[in-house]
């Protein structure tokens, strides 16, 4: 595996895998015990709705396709392997049939997709139909947990629990492809973190880490997420924040924080 770009705060290592279906797959597997699978596919779909449920479907095979893989890799019995928590999307939109307000709106529709998709279905999810998502691109869409990290004339973008979305409108001056997964990578590492920390206290365990990966190393993690570096874009701070606040995750490093730091006293 080699050194993956996460800054030398986050240690991790990087190693590409296959997988039946994505152009490109690439485990990242930090120091402080987590592992992310990053997976890159491309579709062209007819609707939004296509996507969603698509996104919703996938899930189905994903997350089980995770955790076979990680026990191969690391040779374990399959009750030794963790489950993998969470799957989490990053919309990247290069075209569309929309413009105007229609664009911004299946920006946010991408965001959250659930609102297009009958998860409930008896053979699993299902589309809600075509005049579902064309009455909300008509009448526009809200919701109170989408967070704006757009620029008037760079991008089109949007955060929220279920992913994130982003349409660049100026390549020299928008935020890179890169950059959106890197800050993903390292938010969703600390969050599966987190959660391992809040899981140990539902089983009814003191949670314990490592000195290195204790409370003080959250204590920092939170302060480099939460504070604009002097040479930081506006952008990326915009982006860092929508980020932040959708996944919830500045409430859980300040919760798992002092849950370890009770643990030391």
């Amino acid at each position: 595996m080699r050194p993956s770009a996460h800054g030398e705060w986050l240690e991790s290592s990087s190693a590409r895998v296959d997988h039946p279906e994505a152009q490109q797959c690439v485990l990242h597997v930090f120091a402080c015990g987590v592992a992310v699978f990053h997976l890159v596919q491309a579709h062209q779909p007819a609707a939004l709705t296509d996507l969603a449920v698509w996104r919703y479907r996938s899930y189905a095979s994903d997350l089980p396709w995770a955790r076979d893989k990680l026990r191969d890799l690391l040779d374990e019995e399959p009750a030794r392997v963790p489950n993998p928590e969470y799957v989490l999307s990053l919309y990247w939109l290069t075209s569309g049939p929309w413009s105007g307000d229609a664009h911004d709106t299946a920006l946010r529709l991408l965001s959250t997709p659930s609102v297009l998709v009958d998860r409930g279905a008896p053979d699993g999810p299902a589309p809600l139909g075509g005049a579902v998502e064309e009455s909300l691109l008509a009448t526009g869409f809200d919701h109170p947990d989408i967070v704006s990290f757009g620029v008037r004339g760079v991008s089109t973008a949007y955060a929220g629990w279920s992913g994130v979305a982003y349409a660049s409108h100026s390549r020299e001056r928008s935020l890179t492809i890169d950059e959106l997964v890197t800050c993903e990578l390292t938010v969703q590492a600390l969050w599966c973190f987190t959660r391992q920390v809040q899981q140990m206290i539902e089983d009814g365990q003191d949670p314990f880490m490592p000195e290195q990966y204790g409370w003080r190393f959250l204590r920092a993690a939170s302060s480099r997420l939460t504070t604009a570096r002097a040479q930081e874009t506006a952008q990326h701070v915009l982006m860092r924040e929508a980020i932040m606040k959708t996944s919830g995750l500045a409430e859980r490093l300040r919760a798992a924080q002092d849950a370890l730091r009770e643990g030391v006293g």
